[in-house]
């Protein structure tokens, strides 16, 4: 857990009443369904305000690559990949490639225990709830895309992996949630320190797409 250092901000600076941030609105987070059966609340889902997009399956990971947020059936989803594990491994598999998505696998009330591995840490969607609880689970997928805390969360630990000092991470931490407070700055140009840094392309490509879901919300 990183500490206060001076005068420098942390994301508990953003836990106070008066600076809690507002989640993105349901229209403004693309969530994409994967199923191959029918969904049936989709266009009561709609009517609601989500932006739903719904694929029958996908024949590779690029395919979902625009949304922030997937639900992804367990089961007869994921053919094109030949594993037995069907959807669990399409999840397991986008995981790997864009770890800054919030992932959710959408099951029956039981499934095989053998891809208990592929859906760990995956929140779980039961099938057959109502409108009512599927308007209430995306709506907890959209403030997780949307959460200051949890996107920082994911960049500090990219950036811990690339060795990047603990100074330079109080560093950025600072000018993340400055920005987000008072408005100092843009989220277009962070970190302003990035090129300093020397990070990889990719792991750049990765802070930008956790930072796009954070401009949507402001």
């Amino acid at each position: 857990m990183l500490i206060k250092i001076g005068n420098l901000y942390t994301t508990k600076d953003l836990n106070t009443p008066r600076r809690k941030m507002v989640s993105a609105y349901r229209s403004k987070v693309n969530v994409a369904i994967v199923d191959d059966e029918e969904f049936v609340y989709l266009d009561e889902l709609r009517r609601s305000g989500f932006s739903l997009v719904k694929y029958d399956d996908v024949p590779d990971l690029q395919s979902l690559e625009a949304y922030p947020a997937i639900i992804c059936d367990i089961k007869g989803v994921g053919k094109a990949f030949k594993s037995p594990f069907e959807g669990a491994y399409l999840i397991r598999e986008l995981r790997k490639k864009y770890p800054f998505k919030v992932l959710a696998a959408y099951t029956g009330s039981t499934y095989d225990i053998s891809i208990n591995s592929y859906l760990e840490g995956i929140h779980i969607i039961k099938k057959d709830i109502s409108v009512d609880e599927w308007c209430s689970e995306i709506d907890y997928l959209i403030k997780r895309v949307s959460d200051p805390k949890e996107n920082w969360n994911k960049i500090r630990d990219m950036l811990i992996k690339e060795d990047v000092p603990l100074l330079s991470l109080a560093k950025l931490e600072h000018e993340y949630v400055n920005i987000l407070l008072n408005k100092d700055g843009n989220f277009h140009d962070f970190p302003s320190s990035m090129k300093k840094m020397n990070l990889s392309e990719d792991v750049r490509s990765v802070i930008q797409s956790l930072i796009a879901g954070l401009i949507l919300s402001l």
